[in-house]
């Protein structure tokens, strides 16, 4: 049979590991907590650089009340930027791939047992 104060140390070492593992989980929450915080700031940061102060973005379009030709010149010049930009970003990969592949074979060090 364990005496009084063996019961006693067994309950004070329970108590002291049952602290120590709620302070440990407790830790990394106040990390996460703080790092949530932080990715927070961040991103009103990143948002308010984003506001745009025009009507014309703050207020959506209502498109039954407007008539057809304005929705349908709104719609085609919205394709036509968006053919524009792939047109140019197109452009600027052929360049590139231009740039890429025009070698010199002339000017080139070949290796001595190629010449």
């Amino acid at each position: 049979m364990i005496q009084w104060w063996g019961w006693l140390l067994i309950w004070v070492a329970l108590v002291l590991v049952l602290l120590t593992v709620l302070g440990i989980l407790a830790f990394g929450l106040v990390r996460k907590a703080l790092a949530l915080i932080h990715e927070l700031s961040e991103l009103v940061d990143k948002t308010t650089a984003l506001d745009v102060e025009t009507a014309e973005l703050t207020k959506p379009q209502i498109a039954f009340l407007a008539e057809m030709s304005a929705i349908r010149a709104q719609h085609e010049a919205q394709q036509q930027r968006r053919a524009e930009k792939t047109h140019a970003r197109h452009e600027r990969r052929i360049a590139r791939a231009k740039r890429i592949t025009k070698r010199d074979a002339s000017t080139m060090q070949w290796p001595k047992g190629w010449a």
